[in-house]
């Protein structure tokens, strides 16, 4: 079922229902049915992508949209407890990259580097998200990851220095993440400017737009979500002004009604996107979410709207967790619904 040609770098699946190509150098996916045409559902073989946090701890401190409420004390996952739930998780070896659960720093859990060698030896790419690093950092993240986003906080500095020192270390996946709301609407096509017109930005992939979730920190503070008026707006800017751009799985239906009503870009250009668009692949469909304690839950989102499973409990997860019958009923209502947000309002 699996093969793994080290020399073009390729890992595949092959079945009758469910194949995929990666390309762990690059990163690029392509998944298929019973025809090149058709799209599975969901893997019934676990999950292609694994979002682990491996740390509860932040040394960027108190941003009011986070999802988290993560402070400078917190706990870390150990690298023994890292490697057997990647063994417990992957029995079926369709894992493809692991996206880590990080600080600010990227330094807060000092296992990250030996779990990032692990991964590379099992042919699994590391991703992750930071803030504020060090030219210490930046060297380690181009050594491992595979891809890596620098969230934005308002301070221009500390993001647009972190994207140069990776981008000079010639890390070609560098995105910004930005969370888009109603509070900081206007100052976000600043922003975006800013990602044609700043130096440090030149080496930039993309800016990529996540939609705010009323969970964690965010929940206790007065924001509210981007209207689907002002989302268009400001995807229309970035279509507009050549800004290359992606978005978390969560906003793909506010950009498919995007899609529907733009006159920006060319039938062509739609159909072409409209093939590469990915709904929420959560609850038990493509990917999957472990808190800092090993707990699995349906996104990395859903803590507090789900219990934990205890993934060690279980003898195989895939066949226990993955298809046993709670997940499967969540995946049923996700795919019911044509995979929207189960959990909040986008």
């Amino acid at each position: 079922m699996l093969a793994i040609h080290k020399e073009t770098h390729n890992k595949h699946v092959r079945t009758k229902d469910y194949n995929y190509n990666f390309d762990y150098s690059t990163g690029y996916f392509e998944r298929w049915g019973k025809t090149k045409e058709e799209d599975p559902e969901f893997s019934i073989f676990g999950a292609e992508l694994a979002d682990i946090e491996i740390t509860t701890k932040c040394w960027g401190g108190g941003c009011a949209y986070c999802y988290k409420n993560n402070k400078v004390d917190g706990r870390n996952m150990s690298f023994s407890t890292f490697k057997s739930l990647i063994e417990k998780i992957n029995v079926n070896n369709v894992l493809t990259q692991v996206a880590f659960g990080l600080g600010a720093s990227g330094e807060e859990n000092p296992g990250l580097w030996d779990m990032c060698e692990y991964l590379r030896s099992k042919y699994i790419v590391p991703n992750g998200t930071v803030a504020n690093i060090t030219d210490e950092t930046a060297d380690k993240i181009a050594k491992w990851f595979g891809a890596c986003a620098v969230s934005f906080h308002g301070d221009k500095d500390k993001c647009y220095n972190s994207i140069k020192k990776l981008t000079d270390r010639g890390l070609k996946q560098v995105n910004m993440h930005y969370v888009i709301h109603a509070g900081n609407y206007e100052s976000t096509f600043d922003v975006f400017s800013d990602t044609q017109n700043d130096e440090r930005l030149k080496g930039l992939n993309a800016v990529v737009i996540l939609s705010l979730k009323k969970k964690g920190r965010a929940s206790t503070n007065d924001l509210s979500t981007l209207s689907p008026v002002l989302f268009n707006n400001l995807v229309e800017y970035l279509v507009n002004h050549k800004i290359s751009f992606g978005m978390d799985s969560c906003s793909s239906h506010k950009y498919l009604n995007f899609l529907k009503s733009t006159k920006s870009l060319t039938k062509k250009e739609k159909d072409r996107q409209l093939k590469c668009i990915e709904p929420c692949e959560s609850f038990a469909i493509f990917s999957s979410y472990f808190n800092v304690d090993g707990l699995y839950y349906p996104c990395s989102f859903a803590e507090g709207c789900f219990e934990g499973i205890d993934v060690f409990k279980y003898e195989n997860f895939v066949r226990d967790v993955w298809n046993g019958d709670i997940m499967q009923n969540l995946r049923k209502k996700s795919l019911g619904c044509g995979r929207k947000c189960l959990m909040y309002e986008i």
